[in-house]
């Protein structure tokens, strides 16, 4: 069976897709993967074969059994659109999807945060393959002071990202006058797994990527949304009792920094957010991990070839 993954330019999301392509790949299908060059180098890692060549006209002469894509990236939706093959779509966590719908979804969202599940869609641990560079930062161990990590510190120099680092920088400064230690990282490519269990929060942007990080590691969120459909999942994470939620109205003015320490307070000493958060992380650790969708995909693909 030949497989070709179709992944758009959000990093986190092609890495959760990386995970399944490696579990079809072992099972011994042809697996491609195409992606944006500055995820290229993280196909290549995984041990898969990236597409440098255009993705249309390759789908075109290559032509795959099936097509896994990013159903928020027009190109990887119009690729699977045109394959006349069977498609599977990881559903996005708050974002709509674009049309047209899959074959099959696959569904990496705890079922705590799924506002509205998709019916017949497949349940998947929201795995993803870790690929950080040489200078990630790495915590050296367990502290003596809890340590809450700020995800998301714009490195740009537009306004809009020197606003965003200045909001993070006073949050780092009312995480640190709570006696707390404080982790700031920039970019999307972190070891997670390295990262988050040493910590008791994570402040971030709405980005489904931290948040499934964050929630397979037990840890309570903190979001300081980006946009509309990030406040949407800072609110699902209110509603479901692991993380809070503070849009932009919400900091602004000189009473800010004190809603803010009351906010990380609450997280880290907080009554209900750490058992929740906590049995978040079980029940993702219960989920399937992608290596057991493969016999549902192959059954998937004896169907059509029927």
């Amino acid at each position: 069976m030949r497989v070709l993954f179709s992944a758009g330019p959000g990093r986190p999301a092609a890495l959760r897709l990386v995970s399944l392509a490696r579990a079809l790949q072992t099972a011994g299908h042809e697996v491609r993967f195409s992606c944006p060059a500055r995820t290229r180098h993280s196909v290549v890692r995984a041990g898969l074969v990236p597409v440098r060549a255009d993705p249309w006209r390759f789908s075109q002469a290559w032509r795959p059994d099936l097509v896994v894509h990013d159903p928020l990236c027009p190109d990887s939706t119009a690729i699977a659109a045109m394959s006349g093959v069977p498609t599977i779509g990881c559903l996005p966590y708050a974002h709509p999807p674009l049309p047209p719908h899959p074959s099959v979804w696959i569904d990496p969202c705890p079922p705590p945060l799924r506002e509205r599940p998709e019916p017949g869609a497949w349940p998947v641990r929201c795995d993803v393959y870790e690929a950080a560079g040489p200078g990630a930062p790495r915590p050296t161990g367990p502290g003596l002071r809890p340590r809450v990590c700020i995800a998301g510190m714009p490195a740009g120099d537009r306004s809009g990202d020197r606003r965003r680092a200045r909001l993070l920088r006073r949050v780092a400064e009312g995480v640190e006058s709570l006696g707390l230690q404080v982790l700031v990282l920039t970019g999307d490519d972190h070891p997670w797994s390295l990262l988050l269990p040493g910590c008791v929060a994570v402040v971030h942007g709405g980005d489904e990527g931290v948040v499934y990080a964050a929630a397979r590691s037990g840890v309570s969120q903190l979001v300081l949304p980006v946009g509309e459909d990030e406040r949407r999942a800072g609110v699902r994470l209110e509603q479901a009792g692991v993380g809070r939620c503070l849009p932009d109205d919400e900091l602004a003015g000189e009473p800010s920094m004190l809603r803010l320490r009351f906010h990380i307070a609450d997280l880290v000493n907080g009554g209900r957010v750490l058992p929740a958060a906590a049995r978040l992380g079980r029940t993702v650790a219960r989920m399937p991990p992608p290596a057991d969708l493969v016999p549902g995909i192959e059954a998937l693909l004896r169907r059509q070839g029927n």
